[in-house]
């Protein structure tokens, strides 16, 4: 039972990985490859280079992607490397089969913010499954394993800084930047919301040793917020407080 069970969530979390690559792709090839918006990432590098180098963007993805993990496979080792490698392979196999795709929008825009809610929402899947599909992604965990005082969330801003700088130069086009940095913050905050929930609301924790009564009378009266009343010890000095919850 207990095999079955863990073979189930392995087809989930493969699941979940394949839809991701699936919506990355399919971001690329529907609405950010075909208006010029390199959103970080190889794909980003790889948009750029397609318009200087006679070559697919799914080929380019797979040329860079491969001295990337054999990298990782030196450094990291096997372990740390394999579902890497089955991602990125999947993921340039991805862009090439959806490369039929025609390009929806040629309003920056409107691809800015579709793009980057697909984007996000494979993100999501991603996330859940555990799966990477290399690039830059990989370049992040390797720089923070060499430079261990550096956040992943900093070195990922550095690295997809430098490829929407790279496009900007290439471009010629301060514009196409900004559509990409815009496409980042979009596809970051929808993979929050599809990860985290879209309705959310905030919840106000008051430790006091005051009349609970009078420090909830202006959260029942003016903010019209429900209050639930705890005790609480402090573990330090074994003193009673209220706990209010709002």
């Amino acid at each position: 039972m207990g095999t079955f069970f863990q073979r189930h969530e392995a087809v989930l979390e493969w699941g979940c990985v394949f839809g991701g690559i699936l919506l990355y792709a399919m971001s690329l090839n529907l609405f950010l490859a075909g208006n010029d918006i390199a959103a970080g990432g190889l794909a980003g590098v790889a948009t750029v280079l397609s318009r200087l180098i006679p070559l697919r963007i799914s080929v380019l993805i797979l040329l860079m992607n491969l001295p990337l993990l054999a990298i990782s496979l030196a450094v990291r080792g096997w372990r740390f490397t394999r579902n890497t490698l089955v991602g990125s392979l999947l993921y340039s196999l991805l862009v090439e089969a959806t490369s039929f795709l025609p390009t929806m929008t040629s309003d920056p825009l409107v691809a800015t913010v579709f793009g980057g809610a697909m984007y996000g929402g494979g993100m999501a899947l991603l996330v859940l499954g555990n799966g990477s599909t290399g690039g830059t992604d990989l370049v992040n965990r390797l720089l923070v394993s060499r430079f261990p005082g550096t956040s992943v969330g900093k070195m990922s801003l550095l690295v997809d800084g430098a490829v929407v700088i790279f496009a900007m130069a290439v471009f010629g086009n301060i514009e196409v930047g900004l559509y990409a940095i815009l496409t980042i913050f979009v596809c970051s905050a929808f993979a929050d919301k599809a990860l985290l929930g879209f309705e959310q609301g905030n919840v106000c924790l008051i430790i006091t040793s005051k009349d609970p009564k009078e420090v909830s009378a202006p959260l029942l009266a003016m903010l019209h917020r429900a209050v639930t009343k705890l005790d609480g010890v402090g573990m330090y000095t074994g003193a009673g407080r209220s706990v209010l919850l709002a």
